[in-house]
């Protein structure tokens, strides 16, 4: 049994996005256990959803009827929350950030072995960024690997693994794969993008051993130009794969893609983005 958990806004999320969390949470064979952040008293309210004609303000800075509003706001979503969880059997941790959300998840990071966000989730304004600076923020200092869905997913019918040769790449692959034993039998494209030096891919060998230990159907692809123009090329039409990325925001020697390369793919597509730091 592994720990998941997916943090949510408890003022802005979904039923889709409950459902994306407990599609994954089911292919690991885990529980899932969803911790519910507000962000009233520590940052930038998201105004703009539930009074669009005013800009985004401080909490202190609310009249004390809008504080109001948004209290009722965030315990109705949180009594939904519940409601769901109670069903399907799910954990929920509620509580208030008590320095920020990116501190808060950071901190629950250490001592899980998946987290799951939304590509939405920002704790601010709905202008915070594409993708908002709370997922980037995550990203680049999560201690575990972190999942990042979309707001709606569809069934997985591929695996897109990226590699160059490196061992950020390869420890992705294999935080995954351990992860998430049920999707053997899902086709897995593992994909190089070739460099002038490197022409072929780097211990392939190697590599087909250990996915031929516990996958199906392997298949290698060879592609020739930028990473980050070559995936998006390949994933921007697609909803039915999820991609895997080595380390990011780290050194430029660790990581495997610079931070804009996997934000390209999370901001323009529609599918599950799984990222490791080694």
């Amino acid at each position: 049994m592994k720990k998941i958990i997916a943090a949510i806004d408890a003022l802005n999320f979904s039923d889709d996005q409950l459902e994306g969390f407990k599609y994954f949470a089911k292919e690991a064979n885990s529980k899932l256990t969803v911790v519910c952040l507000d962000n009233l008293n520590t940052g930038v309210v998201p105004m703009a959803r539930m009074f669009p004609e005013t800009y985004p303000v401080r909490y202190e800075q609310i009249s004390p009827e809008g504080r109001v509003a948004l209290q009722w706001q965030r315990n109705k979503n949180i009594k939904q929350l519940q409601e769901i969880c109670d069903i399907d059997n799910i954990s929920i941790e509620v509580r208030e950030a008590v320095s920020s959300p990116v501190e808060e998840v950071v901190a629950d990071s250490r001592f899980v072995d998946l987290l799951m966000i939304s590509n939405s989730t920002s704790f601010t304004a709905l202008s915070d960024g594409n993708p908002p600076r709370f997922v980037k923020d995550v990203l680049e200092e999560a201690e575990c690997p972190v999942m990042v869905l979309p707001d709606v997913i569809s069934p997985i019918k591929e695996v897109v693994f990226s590699y160059n040769g490196t061992f950020s790449s390869m420890f992705a692959i294999r935080q995954f794969t351990q992860l998430f034993p049920n999707f053997s039998d899902i086709p897995v494209k593992v994909v190089y993008v070739a460099e002038e030096s490197q022409q072929e891919i780097p211990f392939e060998q190697k590599l087909r051993d250990y996915l031929d230990m516990h996958y199906e159907t392997v298949k290698f692809v060879i592609v020739n130009g930028e990473p980050a123009t070559e995936f998006l090329a390949m994933l921007i039409r697609r909803n039915d794969c999820i991609i895997t990325y080595g380390a990011y925001g780290r050194s430029s020697v660790s990581r495997f893609f610079h931070p804009s390369d996997a934000e390209s793919v999370l901001r323009t597509t529609n599918i599950p983005v799984f990222i490791t730091h080694p």
